[in-house]
């Protein structure tokens, strides 16, 4: 069983979302995403305090994209279904997502912890391509391209061992793994990648500056997506019938 490539998880929660009786359907962020993918723009972070929608949104992404689950019957019924980029992307790709706050016990220094990443990475890879040979790659990257495949990478909390003062001799070689990883490979079809902290106050010089980054106080595009509009406070309401728009406002 594969522990970040190409799981049921994403999917799975977001059912347990559409079966919410307040369910706000945001899934018009996959139109944003699909006009970015595949492109030198490929490379989103969002940078935003902790909100309600952060996860769901990672895991209508999730479960948008991947390819080993049949998802077209939940997301014909949303918003996204109209657009002209809908079926295009729909279960196209394998999807690769990494919640770095998910530190397991014993991993409590930076090598034990990137080993077990790695390790866990390069076994997902062997499940899913047990035909090509990979036991002479040097480097995460060289495993990847070994596929000739596409991924979209879901990264959640890149920014979780900053924000938690962890591994701080260690920081910069991971601002290091994740440009390895991910900047200017043609194996990455979208990175999806969401914190707290801004890249820039963590990431100097050229390390990451491949994202295009949306913060609370600057992001025009993607917002909505993230904090409720006055319609669907009002929709709300109207579901709950317990509470008026106008009390709350």
């Amino acid at each position: 069983m594969t522990v970040y490539l190409n799981t049921d998880n994403p999917l799975q929660n977001f059912k347990y979302l559409l079966n919410s009786k307040y369910y706000v359907d945001k899934s018009n962020i996959i139109y944003k995403l699909n006009e970015i993918i595949n492109t030198e723009n490929r490379y989103v972070c969002i940078t935003k305090p902790r909100t309600s929608t952060k996860s769901s949104i990672i895991d209508l992404v999730g479960a948008y994209y991947t390819k080993v689950i049949d998802s077209k019957g939940i997301f014909d019924e949303l918003n996204i279904s109209t657009s002209e980029s809908y079926e295009k992307h729909l279960n196209k790709y394998n999807v690769l997502k990494i919640a770095f706050n998910n530190i397991p016990r014993g991993k409590n220094t930076y090598k034990k912890y990137m080993d077990m990443l790695e390790t866990s990475l390069i076994n997902d890879i062997k499940e899913k391509y047990p035909e090509i040979d990979i036991n002479n790659c040097i480097s995460m990257p060289e495993v990847f391209l070994k596929t000739k495949d596409k991924f979209i990478f879901i990264i959640d909390e890149w920014d979780y061992i900053f924000s938690h003062n962890l591994f701080e001799e260690n920081q910069q070689d991971f601002l290091e793994f994740l440009r390895n990883l991910l900047k200017d490979k043609p194996y990455v079809a979208l990175c999806y990648m969401t914190g707290v902290l801004p890249i820039k106050k963590y990431s100097e010089g050229s390390a990451l500056n491949m994202f295009k980054e949306y913060t609370m106080l600057n992001d025009h595009v993607y917002s909505d997506f993230f904090w409720f509009t006055e319609q669907e406070v009002k929709e709300l309401c109207r579901k709950n019938n317990e509470i008026s728009f106008e009390e709350i406002t």
